[in-house]
């Protein structure tokens, strides 16, 4: 009988023991946890330069002393507002999209560290259950009830291990729940950041659009140019001049591939026919315009298609001279260039077909205006965009 009772202890022992060789350590679970912290603090970073830039421009409409001179400042500015605000929207977008990611990660987390917890929860309580059926054992029971040496070292040693796994476990626990609790702060964090910047890109939105209706009349003002020159002939031309020599630096690095694709050339900017400038001398000789710009009331904002097929050969991204603008090449050395865009759609390498959206009409760089400054070059000469359309 006594055997026997040995062995039942043993058994309940030997169960324990199996449970303490089974049950899954802490953290275990794989979690793929990216750190979005860098990349937040990145688009943070942007998003409160623009916020400066837009702050400069607002003053500068400010600082206007009469009604006239501040209509004038407003007109100048207006269109570099709404870029800065086009830009802070897409800075903002991105951020609630990392967001949206890391909110999604720490979710799947939390949901997978809970139900860690349960399940080492739940054998622990199996492990206390299994202790107490066994007659949880002490010391004095393990020497009194071994049957010989042999039995009492065995038994000590499985009392040992599961006294300090039961440790462990509990510790383990511990730090789960912590774990568990800074996860689910960080989470509530990261939502309430994530809200305030959906509200923030609401309120730009609707910001955005009344500075676009504010535009819908404007039309580029060739006369403000030409009054422009008159003020200061020197200025200008010297202006002109550094505009054309980026412009010819660029056309001098860009490799033209293949052959030209052909065919007549595409509208770029469908809806929008009127030339307020044209090809050629202008101004009683004093300015060569390397192409044409069209323009109309409503036209900010607009989409600037590819006049042909070709690949997006050159991008920049300026506030001086041609502002934000891009060259397509088709082939054969033949080019189109789109300046003065408020946004553009594509990057350098990308393959574009004719009648693609590639940007948005704007005012950017040195402009009185929104309009599509376009250009058709041949081995880097301009020549008349006329002579390329059914016109």
């Amino acid at each position: 009988m006594r055997s026997n009772k040995i062995f039942k202890k043993l058994m309940a022992l030997l169960l324990c023991l199996a449970m303490v060789l089974t049950v899954p350590g802490l953290h275990q679970l794989a979690y793929a946890d990216e750190d979005y912290s860098d990349e937040l603090a990145d688009l943070n970073s942007q998003y409160d330069e623009l916020k400066k830039q837009q702050d400069a421009v607002q003053q500068q409409i400010n600082k206007a002393s009469n009604d006239k001179a501040a209509a004038l400042a407003k007109k100048r500015n207006l269109n570099n507002q709404i870029s800065l605000t086009q830009d802070q929207i897409k800075v903002l977008e991105d951020k609630i999209a990392v967001l949206t990611e890391s909110i999604a990660e720490k979710e799947e987390e939390i949901s997978a560290l809970e139900a860690e917890i349960a399940e080492n929860y739940d054998q622990y309580k199996q492990r206390l259950v299994a202790l107490y059926r066994a007659g949880n054992p002490t010391a004095l029971g393990v020497v009194l009830g071994a049957g010989n040496f042999s039995d009492f070292l065995m038994q000590s040693e499985m009392l040992k291990r599961m006294a300090g796994h039961d440790q462990d476990l509990l510790d383990s626990l511990a730090a789960d729940k912590a774990d568990l609790e800074e996860k689910k702060a960080a989470l509530s964090s990261e939502k309430e950041e994530q809200d305030a910047s959906k509200t923030e890109v609401e309120s730009l939105k609707s910001q955005l659009n009344n500075q676009l209706s504010q535009t819908n009349t404007q039309i580029h003002n060739i006369s403000a140019l030409e009054a422009e020159l008159q003020a200061d002939k020197a200025a200008f031309q010297k202006k002109m001049a550094a505009i054309q020599a980026e412009i010819d630096d660029i056309y001098s690095q860009i490799q033209s591939n293949g052959d030209y694709v052909g065919g007549v050339l595409a509208w770029p900017v469908p809806g929008f026919k009127t030339i307020t400038s044209e090809f050629g001398w202008r101004f009683g000789g004093s300015d060569y315009h390397t192409g044409f710009d069209i323009s109309g009331g409503g036209v900010n904002g607009k989409s600037i298609v590819a006049a042909n097929s070709g690949t997006v050969a050159f991008v920049k991204y300026g506030t001086t001279g041609y502002g934000r603008y891009l060259i397509v090449d088709h082939g054969g050395g033949y080019t189109t260039l789109y300046a003065h865009c408020s946004e553009i759609l594509v990057e350098v390498g990308d393959y574009v077909s004719r009648g693609e959206a590639i940007a948005k009409v704007g005012s950017t760089g040195w402009s009185t205006g929104p309009h599509l400054h376009f250009e058709v070059r041949v081995n880097g000469v301009a020549k008349n965009p006329r002579n390329y359309f059914n016109m």
